[in-house]
């Protein structure tokens, strides 16, 4: 084993294998991952999808998109909010709120409250409007995650918000991201 010079302690090699703390496993160009779907909320109710990823992400993109491009639909008139958020989607009874219509935002149905995410604020939106020019937005997260959750939310009308996301993956399997790893102040707290 290699020693210090000036200490005459030993140097140590550090890990050649993938993990969280591996410096190479973010350096090098990332895997795709690359999914599109869409997401229906009933009027004054809300959606949720937890898309988990294979291999944890260096960095993932969610853009909204035309519904024709996923529904098969000939229309896209609309606008449509679509809510990016991470951590579980759970609420503050620990109620998982992933699927279709899985909270009510009148708030008169005791018990089927919105995920801590949207009831702090901690979440990010982004906006699909039609009309002469068609203008989905996008954002990308620099985030080390094994997961993304999308919200559709029918405040006032049933909805549909399409989407794609794009994850560039690293070789660091998921099951290395333990269940509280993405928690927090700003996360859900």
């Amino acid at each position: 084993m290699a020693t210090d010079a000036i200490t005459g302690q030993p140097i140590f090699g550090g890990s050649t294998g993938v993990g969280l703390g591996h410096v190479g496993s973010y350096q090098a160009a990332g895997t795709p991952f690359i999914s599109a779907s869409f997401l229906e909320a009933s009027q004054n109710s809300g959606s949720i999808i937890k898309i988990d990823f294979p291999r944890v992400a260096k960095s993932v993109t969610v853009q909204t998109i035309p519904n024709k491009m996923v529904v098969g639909s000939n229309s896209d008139d609309f606008t449509s909010n679509l809510i990016v958020f991470f951590g579980h989607p759970k609420d503050g009874g620990a109620n998982d709120k992933s699927g279709k219509n899985t909270f009510d935002l009148t708030g008169s149905s005791a018990g089927n409250s919105a995920p801590m995410q949207y009831q702090k604020a901690h979440v990010y939106s982004l906006q699909y409007v039609t009309g002469a020019v068609h203008h989905g937005q996008s954002i990308t997260f620099g985030v080390r995650t094994d997961h993304v959750c999308l919200m559709a939310i029918g405040a006032g009308q049933n909805v549909t918000s399409s989407y794609q996301v794009y994850a560039e993956m690293t070789n660091i399997p998921a099951a290395r991201m333990s269940d509280d790893y993405i928690s927090g102040s700003g996360i859900n707290i």
